[in-house]
This record gives C-alpha cells, structure tokens and sequence, in this order.
C-alpha cells in the first residue's frame, strides 16, 4: 500500500450544496488519495484544535498533508502556527499550509484549467475561453466521489515546491525591476525605497511589505493586495511563509529568512543604511539555498 496524500480544504462547501465530506481520486494508482472537504469558520477558541487532530490522522503511518485555509473563514498566520504547533514534531516535515483566496493562483479551476476548485464550494467551473464559454471540472464521478486523477496530482506537485517558487519569482522580479537603473549597483539610504513608492512600483512594493510581515490582516493594504493577486492569477503575499519554511525546510531556513526580511525592513523599506544589489541578491540566494527542490517541475 503506498503513501496516503491528503489534501485538506477548509473552504465555503456548504454554500453550494456540495457539502463537507471525503472524496477520493479516480485511478489505481490514486487508491490512497483523499480530498477533504471542511467548512470551519475560525469563529471559536477549539477551531485549531479540530483541524490538528484531523491532520494528526492523516499524517498516521507516513502519510502526507497538505492544508488549505481560506481567508475569508478568518484564518491567518497566527492560525497556522497554533495548528502546526499541534503537530509532533517528527511529522511536520510531511505537513505543508497554505493560506487561499480571491480566485488567486493554481489550486482555483478560473486561474488554471488544471485546478481543483471552482467558485462557491465546488469543484466546477466556467471559463471563457476566446469568448466562448468552456466548462471545465476537477469531478470525475459526482455519485462516486471521485475526483479526477490528474488534477490532484497537478495541485499536489506544483504545491511541493510552491513556496521555493514564489521566492524565486519574487526575488526575479524585484531585481528585473531594478536592473533598469543598471549600472548603478549602490542605493543611497532611502533612495531604493522611494523608487519603489513609485506608481508603476506599486504591486512590487506591496509584495515587499508582504515578505517582512507589515501588512496587517484585513487592512486597505490586504485588500489592495488580494485584488493584486485576483488580477494576475498568482498568490503575491507571504503571510504563511515564516512558519512553512520553519516546519518544511527546518531551522536554518527560518533564520536565513528573519535575516533577509530584517535587512529589507531596515535598508530598503526605510532610510537606514545604502544598499548593495549585489549583497541584497546574495542574501536572497543564501535563502533560496536552504530550500531544498526544484523551483519548477520539469
């Protein structure tokens, strides 16, 4: 019998009369595989403790969990600390946490036809594709409850190295935006940060203040964000990456982080010290190779 997969999705499901409940995946090879479907606000004080105890079941006999928490049900950072916490420590490194929402990135069928989730609780929905509607479905038996094979494999794998790749890009495009004041290599103190105050620096800047953990849950910059996110289809914030990085790739990458988020908060995002590019991409990559993996499966 091999490894049990299981994808935990805290979402709307009541909502759209598909409900709370278990589905498995279509296919021999996919026996193990589960999908669950749970609606649990984050409204009382037990909430954590509920979702530890269904990971901790899952996670039995070498099993692998991936969560999902929607934002809208009031989960946070703080949230996926107390869960993980609730978690001992030997099977943390087969737990992975995600915070979702606004239609953003690949786990949504409206972002990549190769999804899971559709809009109000389900696994459907309609696109429009060259001005043609086109529905599309993650569901390959509804009586059943099975889900399709291929579509769980792609979020599973492309959630593996998820955080690694939303590092890379972020540090990508920071630097492309940069390399336009090329040869220039050496910011005056405070001078990067008004280049990136700039309008056409805007989502870039936001996504900085994302990295060092200054935006604050359900303020007008959350929200300007999310709409961020909406537009372009991938998730920009990194409201769940300290406490992923901690449990998924270990000490040293948590602190590799807390260094470079301190050295961006107090030189970049302020007028503290002149800023070299080439020490800024440095720590990035001193991070990025405390993460193990691909950035992109092949």
């Amino acid at each position: 019998m091999g490894i049990t997969r299981t994808i935990i999705i805290v979402w709307s499901w009541k909502a759209a009369g598909i409900g709370e409940g278990i589905w498995q995946v279509a296919g021999s090879a996919n026996a193990n595989d589960l999908v669950v479907c749970r609606d649990w606000p984050i409204s009382q004080e037990g909430d954590t403790q509920n979702l530890a105890v269904l990971i901790r079941q899952y996670l039995q006999q070498d099993g692998e969990v991936m969560l999902f928490l929607h934002r809208y049900h009031g989960y946070s950072q703080e949230h996926l600390k107390q869960i993980i916490h609730q978690v001992p420590e030997g099977q943390q490194e087969r737990l992975r946490c995600f915070l979702f929402g606004e239609g953003a990135d690949a786990i949504y069928l409206t972002s990549d036809a190769k999804g899971l989730l559709g809009t109000s609780g389900t696994f459907s929905a309609q696109l429009n594709l060259d001005g043609q509607p086109l529905d599309v479905s993650a569901i390959a038996n509804a009586e059943r409850r099975l889900l399709k094979s291929a579509h769980f494999d792609y979020i599973w794998d492309i959630y593996q190295l998820a955080l690694r790749r939303r590092i890379f890009e972020f540090k990508e495009d920071l630097f492309n935006c940069l390399g336009q004041y090329l040869p220039q290599m050496t910011f005056e103190p405070g001078e990067l940060y008004a280049l990136l105050r700039l309008p056409e620096n805007r989502m870039l800047f936001l996504r900085l203040l994302s990295f060092v953990g200054r935006i604050r849950k359900g303020s007008d910059l959350a929200n300007e964000i999310r709409i961020f996110e909406r537009n372009n289809n991938r998730t920009l914030t990194f409201d769940d990456c300290g406490i992923q990085l901690e449990t998924s790739y270990g000490a040293p990458a948590a602190e590799q982080y807390a260094l470079l988020a301190a050295y961006v908060l107090r030189n970049v995002l302020a007028k503290g010290n002149a800023v070299s590019l080439l020490e800024l991409r440095e720590r990035f990559e001193e991070l990025l190779e405390q993460i193990s993996g691909l950035t992109y499966h092949s």
